[in-house]
């Protein structure tokens, strides 16, 4: 079967139908949005799984029908697409379906509504214009696969179709595990450390709210500091990036409650920000992985849990009661306080060495590339295009 893939967020589900020599898989990846995350990755180099190219050009948003990227779209038997796939996907005459990570889905189809989030101007116009044919395009998808979680179901909503199935976020487990030793060091640290490489986003405007893009990171710091004044031995890992809006608002709530010199900044010496193997070492450095707590999780979670860490979060517990009725490891928190509380109960190492067992194994039996591959192949095969 001959599958076309589209989007760096592709990637995982890409490798693992790979597995399957059944498959033809091809990977396009555009040369602008290339992150580095995949640039030390053995299979980025394999000119015949992924091809590398200026495929989401101003010229070729503006004209799908006869953008490159479409016709070799269109040489496939089925065509999973995110990002601005849908664009020219829709004109490969051929089934697709739609994956969305995110702001593809909530804001990419609502220039007016995601406003605030862009340069105003010229901005406005390419905003414009790219939601105009990619709202087309997603209405135009054979299905739309993501997650039942608020955002997804606004914006499915809004834009008169529906979520037709879920397919887990596939994560590499051989790259995020617990077996490989970490490099990273803690400096001879005893107490319990703390990871949560989210960007800040605490500000409650109603369109981050929203869109699932406030993250309630405050909470973090306000229960992390109350567990520092309650006696616990911690420090607190963050990561230092350009893209974090509110992360100067964090660095004065620091201050303001006294925990600085137990809070460290982390930087990649690049505004591409970390590969996948550094993460992983920064996870495996770690005894608490914090993901964020705006009711929804993404990758920061399934990373962590892979490493076999402990994650904290809060997730809304009616939709993982629906996707995962056996139950999840994810530890929950809404407050300050019951942030706090979490942080207290995991200085028990071995209540931490259990939950981190439970998560590792839980994203295996979901989140691990090949069994989510083996998953996308049965709903193509349910849909009779396998």
């Amino acid at each position: 079967m001959r599958i076309a893939l589209y989007g760096p967020f592709m990637f995982e589900l890409a490798a693992g139908l790979r597995e399957n020599p059944a498959n033809d898989v091809q990977l396009f990846l555009d040369e602008e949005t290339l992150p580095r995350s995949l640039l030390d990755e053995p299979l980025i180099h394999d000119p015949g799984f992924v091809r590398i190219g200026p495929w989401a050009t101003r010229r070729s948003v503006m004209w799908p029908r006869t953008a490159p990227i479409t016709r070799l779209l269109a040489e496939s038997d089925v065509v999973l697409v995110t990002e601005l796939g849908p664009i020219f996907a829709q004109h490969a005459e051929t089934q697709f379906f739609f994956i969305p990570t995110g702001w593809d889905l909530t804001c990419g189809p609502f220039p007016i509504r995601s406003r605030s989030a862009r340069s105003r101007g010229l901005g406005d116009l390419s905003a414009a214009i790219i939601a105009i044919r990619l709202r087309s395009g997603i209405r135009a998808a054979s299905g739309i696969w993501g997650a039942p979680f608020m955002p997804f179901e606004l914006a499915v909503e809004r834009l008169g179709c529906v979520l037709s199935a879920d397919l887990p976020q596939p994560i590499d487990t051989s790259v995020f595990t617990p077996q490989v030793e970490s490099t990273e060091a803690t400096d001879g640290f005893e107490g319990l450390t703390i990871f949560h490489p989210a960007r800040m986003m605490f500000t409650p405007d109603p369109f981050l709210v929203e869109t699932g893009q406030w993250k309630g990171n405050d909470l973090l710091i306000r229960g992390f500091a109350d567990a520092v004044d309650r006696g616990v031995i911690a420090q607190l890992v963050l990561i230092d990036r350009a893209s974090s809006p509110d992360q100067e608002l964090a660095k004065g709530l620091i201050d303001e409650l006294g925990v600085h010199d137990v809070v460290e900044w982390r930087s990649s010496g690049t505004s591409a920000g970390f590969t996948w193997r550094e993460l992983a070492d920064l996870y495996r450095a770690a005894d608490l992985v914090v993901d964020q707590f705006g009711g929804w999780f993404g990758l920061v979670a399934l990373e962590g849990a892979s490493c076999g860490k402990p994650v904290l979060n809060y997730v809304a517990a009616d939709v993982m009661a629906s996707m995962h009725p056996d139950g999840h490891p994810f530890l929950q928190a809404q407050t300050a306080d019951e942030v706090c509380d979490a942080i207290k109960m995991l200085t028990d190492h071995g209540h931490r060495e259990s939950i981190g067992r439970a998560s590792r194994a839980w994203v295996l039996k979901h989140h691990d590339r090949g069994v989510v591959a083996r998953k996308c192949e049965s709903m193509l095969a349910a849909l009779g295009l396998v």
